[in-house]
């Protein structure tokens, strides 16, 4: 039975995926447009929108053929909150939102290019997401302080990669320790999460549902983290990741360590070329 599922979402996937996908981006997008041009803020409210996205995420995992684990739900604060997480995927915002959005409100801080993303950009607007850009290291700093203070004013979780970009090999990236000093400023408490499987899970046309786990760690509270020093901080969170990711793989299979090894070398080469195309863009 699981066979012919996994058959008919493969052979729908290529038409029904994208449709669903825009649709859910279109939706959202329009909703935000209406909210401005009748200046009414509450016309589609932003719990409205919110609700709207989860319930997307989880039809585009599914549509995908992924299954979501969340392990340590309960570690997740009341109230505002900065979430940190390893970043792997283009649907690790979906993953968040999909897995952790029933209890805390999830808004994500991305990559200006993103605003514009002709298939996600509802999905960023319709939950108020913030941009940073990378030439512009003043204003991140105004719009990072701004996040830290609406994370605080509406009880809500600002999601944020400190590695900067995607590692599209899983090997963690030298973390942007600055970004720490946002929630030690605002005295917001800091959520790790660790995002597993996410590379073999980019392979839609298995016959099989592929399994990703969120692994959410206790949370630092304001009062163990404040004084701290962002490097010290930043390691403590690396660690916590690396210790996951290597818990992980070492529970893997002989025969899907091997493949996960062989994703890693095509990721590599992938990532090689993605990061000559950065430096280009930041010396421009």
């Amino acid at each position: 039975m699981d066979f012919i599922k996994n058959l008919i979402r493969i052979l729908l996937v290529p038409i029904v995926f994208p449709i669903s996908t825009y649709w859910g981006s279109y939706t959202l997008n329009k909703k935000v447009k209406k909210n401005k041009k009748e200046q009414d803020p509450n016309l589609h409210p932003f719990d409205e929108r919110f609700k709207y996205l989860r319930k997307k995420a989880k039809s585009i995992l599914k549509q995908a053929g992924i299954k979501l684990e969340v392990v340590g739900i309960e570690n997740l604060p009341k109230g505002g909150a900065w979430i940190v997480s390893n970043h792997t995927s283009n649907l690790d915002g979906i993953y968040v939102a999909a897995g952790i959005g029933g209890k805390i409100q999830t808004i994500p801080v991305a990559k200006d290019s993103l605003k514009n993303n002709f298939m996600f950009k509802g999905y960023f607007s319709g939950v108020d997401a913030m941009f940073l850009d990378r030439r512009s290291p003043r204003q991140n700093l105004s719009l990072l302080n701004a996040a830290a203070q609406y994370a605080k004013q509406k009880n809500r979780g600002i999601v944020i990669f400190p590695e900067g970009t995607r590692s599209l090999t899983t090997e963690l990236l030298p973390f942007k320790n600055g970004l720490f000093k946002f929630p030690q400023k605002y005295f917001l408490p800091i959520v790790t999460l660790t995002i597993l499987g996410s590379l073999q899970a980019k392979r839609f046309y298995l016959l099989k549902t592929r399994k990703v786990t969120i692994i959410i760690d206790k949370v630092i509270k304001p009062i163990e983290h404040s004084k701290l020093p962002t490097d010290i901080l930043g390691k403590k969170i690396k660690d916590s990741m690396q210790k996951h990711i290597n818990e992980y793989e070492g529970s893997l299979s002989e025969k899907e360590l091997k493949l996960l090894k062989k994703l890693k070398a095509r990721a590599k080469i992938f990532n090689d070329k993605k990061e000559i195309k950065l430096k280009k863009e930041l010396e421009r």
